[in-house]
Order: C-alpha cells, then structure tokens, then sequence
C-alpha cells in the first residue's frame, strides 16, 4: 500500500481547502459565508486537517475536533453532517494519478471520519447535558419564586 500523499496535499493545499470549504458552506444552503466567524472557524480547522493529513504532527486530530464541535452545533444529523469527509475524500482524488494513493487516502478519511463521528457525538452529548442543566436551573428558580 502506498503513503498517504502528504505532498500532493500540501502543494494543492489551497485549492483543496477551498473545494472542501465549499462544499461545507453548501450544507447551510446559503446562511453561511466562508468570512463570516463561523466559516473561518470551519476553514482554520480544515486547514489542519489538510497540513496534517497523514497525521505526523499530531495537528490533524485538533482539526478534527475542531469540525465535529463545529458541525454539532449545527441543526443537522450526524449523517448529513459528516458528508464533508465524502467531499474531502474525492476532491483530493481527483488530483491523484495512482490508484493505490487513492486507496491511501480512502482509508485515511475514513480514519478521520470515524474520529470525526466519536466527536461529533461527544460534543452533541456535551451540549445535551448543558441543555439539561440549564433546564433544572430555571425549574429550580421558578420553584423558588413559587415558594416564597
């Protein structure tokens, strides 16, 4: 099996990033704009992924985690959502040659997307916990005002 083409990935970074950038704004059918925070919040995280696809810096994971925290705020399923790694999966496809270095890169996205999923699901716990904590805040509030 072939490495992972880190720089082919590299030298197509721009181009890359901004494929993949727009196929993540295509998502919110057209509320979002890649200079507004959110899309350069979405933008700083897909650049780590990119600058470390192959995963020997250690950045692509912060990237990761940066998407799924992003993405599960988001009013989408899981499903939908991760679609971004399909995207990213054939637009780095198409600038390759060799078929075991798209083999290579198959399997790494799928490496990501399945991180991706354990985070998404992570943040979309943490935020459903927040969300019940604020709600027994307030019944217990209102229970006070109801008391005294």
């Amino acid at each position: 099996m072939k490495h992972i083409p880190q720089s082919t990935i590299t030298r197509n970074r721009k181009l890359i990033l901004d494929r993949w950038m727009g196929a993540g704004l295509e998502l919110f059918t057209g509320t979002m704009a890649s200079s507004s925070p959110a899309g350069e919040t979405l933008a700083g995280a897909m650049g780590l992924v990119l600058d470390d696809f192959d995963g020997r810096k250690g950045d692509c994971a912060e990237g990761i985690g940066g998407i799924a925290r992003f993405l599960a705020i988001q009013q989408l399923p899981p499903s939908r959502s991760l679609t971004l790694f399909g995207a990213l999966e054939k637009i780095i496809g198409e600038l390759l040659h060799d078929d075991a270095e798209r083999q290579a890169v198959r399997g790494r996205v799928q490496q990501l997307l399945l991180e991706a999923f354990d985070r998404f699901m992570e943040s979309r716990e943490i935020l459903y916990r927040m969300k019940v904590e604020e709600s027994q805040r307030k019944m217990h509030m209102l229970l006070r005002r109801a008391v005294s």
